[in-house]
């Protein structure tokens, strides 16, 4: 075998293993900005709610009901929480003053008090205000940063609001499992964009590696 065969062979070997120690150090990298990134949950800040006939206008949905159940896309005993994580809260509505609420509702909210979440209770009946999910077919969602409350301390609102009208027949919102599914999709597409953009950026590495020798 001809020497300059021989340097070659080992140019190209000190090549593939600069490459793939580089790509595998930029998907651990990536794996673990993922995994970081996952369990933040930014620190809520709301403005002061307006009045009742105010939230009224700027809502896309208020009304009133019962939790019937609370259902999570996360397991509540354990964190960190993703920041798409949320709870999925099923209504037995008994009064609507605004939006296409049906008497069987779904709504979300996020995990925790600090990412803006509304810590609802089974069995309580609350007044709710609620703005269109940014999640496609989520339905409506609702937080603390706005006037949703019990309703035993609603009175202000049910006093400006009025009687309302009942509720559209049916099942509204989406389910608990549809809420999990759609955030186990998207998660899955940010640990693909992850992998494909650390092998990419090993690539890169392990090129300017070689280029500097």
């Amino acid at each position: 075998m001809e020497i300059g065969a021989v340097f070659a062979g080992l140019k190209k070997m000190r090549f593939s293993t600069a490459c793939a120690s580089a790509m595998c150090l930029s998907f651990i990298l990536g794996v673990l900005w993922l995994h970081g990134n996952a369990g933040q949950v930014h620190a809520c800040k709301c403005a002061m709610p307006g009045s009742p006939t105010d939230e009224l206008e700027k809502s896309d949905a208020v009304f009133a009901g019962a939790v019937v159940s609370i259902r999570h896309s996360f397991d509540p005993d354990e964190g960190p929480y993703s920041p798409e994580d949320r709870t999925t809260v099923r209504f037995n509505v008994s009064a609507v003053w605004k939006g296409a609420v049906h008497e069987d509702t779904n709504i979300t909210t996020p995990p925790t008090g600090g990412s803006c979440g509304f810590p609802f209770k089974e069995g309580e009946e609350y007044i709710v205000y609620a703005f269109d999910s940014a999640y496609e077919g989520d339905g409506y969602t609702a937080g603390i940063c706005s006037r949703t409350a019990p309703l035993a301390l609603a009175q202000e609102d049910l006093s400006a609001l009025g009687e309302g009208h009942v509720p559209l027949t049916g099942r509204g919102g989406p389910s608990a499992e549809q809420s999990g599914e759609a955030v186990r999709s998207r998660m899955s597409i940010i640990i693909v964009a992850v992998a494909a953009i650390a092998l990419l950026a090993g690539g890169i590495a392990a090129y300017a590696v070689v280029r500097r020798r």
